[in-house]
């Protein structure tokens, strides 16, 4: 039996997410379903697929993803099921999966076509029919080309001195999650020493872990730990700007400290041996 995933940005403080649990309630026995989150920023596909991308693989094969952000059908946007990477995904054809993974393809997908008048109806019937085995083909027509949306990606300057990455999304503590990843650091780095430039902030280390910027051979109430800047690679391989135990709701999040907000510039320069 596929567990089934929701991701929207329906947010929690209205009846929105609990309607759409219900619904699946009433068509489905006993369904396994599973959060992973309904604080998306109203519309934001691209935050939408980091945060999805960041966990979907640990999921089973063949589970069932619904991506409720910007999720209408109109003359102009369908909706779609897309089997991508052997995961399910009902979403509207917005270039959400050409953001969730730009190197694959779906191996199937189609449009809904369902006799339900309201969009929300349409992909609770085709969870629901997908949960329960059926086939694609009963509720919709292959779509042979999804839109595709430009993925912001890190540039290298010529003389592989220097990484140009952005902001790509923001957490809940305020850290700032860029788009230069791990890998593409140390291929270009090659040991040499570097400066990440964020704004007026500048890192020369970067850390596995939170807690390695304490120094924890010094008394601990000689310490300096609440309010430490760091650089670490997360648990996805993406560069993050942090602050230690910052506090987003009292302006103690590095988003808000290092003045930096989606898509503001952040760029590692690689200092030559002399």
């Amino acid at each position: 039996m596929a567990l089934i995933t929701l991701t929207t940005d329906f947010g929690l403080q209205d009846s929105y997410v609990a309607g759409l649990k219900a619904r699946l309630y009433q068509q489905l026995e006993s369904p396994e379903i599973v959060d992973i989150s309904h604080l998306i920023d109203p519309f934001h596909i691209g935050q939408a697929a980091y945060v999805v991308r960041s966990v979907y693989r640990n999921f089973p094969e063949k589970s069932i993803h619904f991506i409720g952000v910007d999720f209408n059908q109109t003359p102009e946007q369908e909706l779609v099921i897309a089997l991508l990477n052997d995961h399910y995904f009902v979403c509207a054809d917005n270039g959400f999966l050409s953001l969730l993974e730009p190197e694959l393809h779906p191996s199937h997908c189609i449009t809904i076509n369902l006799p339900q008048p309201k969009t929300l109806e349409k992909a609770i019937e085709a969870i629901a029919h997908l949960h329960r085995d059926g086939a694609l083909s009963v509720i919709g027509k292959p779509l042979k080309k999804l839109r595709v949306r430009t993925q912001h990606m890190p540039v290298v300057n010529p003389q592989q001195t220097e990484i140009h990455g952005h902001v790509l999304h923001v957490d809940r503590y305020g850290n700032i999650i860029t788009n230069i990843t791990k890998k593409l650091f140390e291929r270009i780095q090659n040991k040499r020493a570097f400066i990440i430039h964020a704004r007026n902030h500048n890192f020369e280390q970067v850390y596995h872990d939170y807690h390695e910027v304490i120094r924890y051979d010094v008394p601990k109430q000689n310490r300096e730990e609440d309010g430490k800047k760091l650089a670490l690679f997360n648990n996805q391989g993406h560069l993050e700007l942090a602050i230690y135990k910052g506090n987003p709701n009292y302006g103690g999040g590095a988003s808000t400290l290092f003045g930096l907000s989606y898509l503001d510039p952040v760029r590692v320069a690689f200092i030559n041996d002399i």
